[in-house]
């Protein structure tokens, strides 16, 4: 039986989930939970979810939210070696890297965005040189073999790739260290159906944007 993923695709964290089951083969079925329609703060969301936020997952009578906590369940739900280690030297990187994601690239861009919802029609420049800072942060964590925890992709990148999409919707291009331009491209390419998966709730999210801004 397909789970249930609650979300909003102009949610990064919402794209990741998707992007994860893709790369994990597990099938789900989509809710729409529109953050701008205030579904989220319906009683009947509220009951599945206490704390109103997606993406949530619902795997049969198990519920489970916050992106990383069901990217990691999921990985685990069909034991997924290749991206999710089990070594704990290697799964550890890939932990630190998920918490990077969440702390550092998401938060950064959830508060560079969060104004625009309450009126504003320009980005804070602090705002954005903390934005434009962590994604130099995420430079220096890109190994070698050109994933962020060694020579192939794992659900870290997977993470990283929806928040990073989101980040280049809305920087100028001359912000983005080009360490950072080859690895998203990579994952472009290479992470599964990443294209038809992310993109269009990506470019909602880019024109909710544009029309903010003045």
């Amino acid at each position: 039986m397909a789970i249930i993923l609650y979300g909003d695709e102009v949610s990064p964290p919402v794209r990741a989930v998707m992007l994860a089951c893709k790369a994990l083969g597990i099938n789900y079925e989509f809710k729409k939970v529109s953050v701008m329609n205030g579904d989220h703060k319906k009683p009947e969301f509220i009951k599945i979810n206490p704390l109103h936020t997606i993406p949530t997952v619902q795997d049969g009578d198990f519920i489970i939210y916050d992106s990383h906590a069901i990217v990691t369940y999921l990985a685990d739900k069909v034991s997924s070696d290749s991206w999710y280690p089990k070594d704990i030297k290697k799964r550890a990187i890939v932990t630190q890297r998920l918490h990077f994601d969440n702390s550092v690239l998401f938060t950064r861009l959830r508060h560079l965005l969060e104004p625009l919802a309450g009126g504003a029609t320009a980005y804070d420049p602090e705002r954005t040189m903390k934005l434009v800072e962590a994604l130099e942060f995420l430079a220096r964590l890109i190994q070698e073999g050109g994933w962020l925890t060694g020579d192939k992709p794992t659900i870290a990148d997977v993470c990283a790739a929806a928040n990073v999409s989101s980040i280049l919707a809305v920087l100028p291009p001359a912000d983005v260290p080009e360490k950072v331009a080859v690895w998203f491209k990579k994952c472009e390419k290479e992470l599964p159906e990443f294209q038809t998966t992310n993109k269009p709730g990506n470019d909602a999210l880019g024109n909710f944007v544009q029309s903010k801004l003045k």
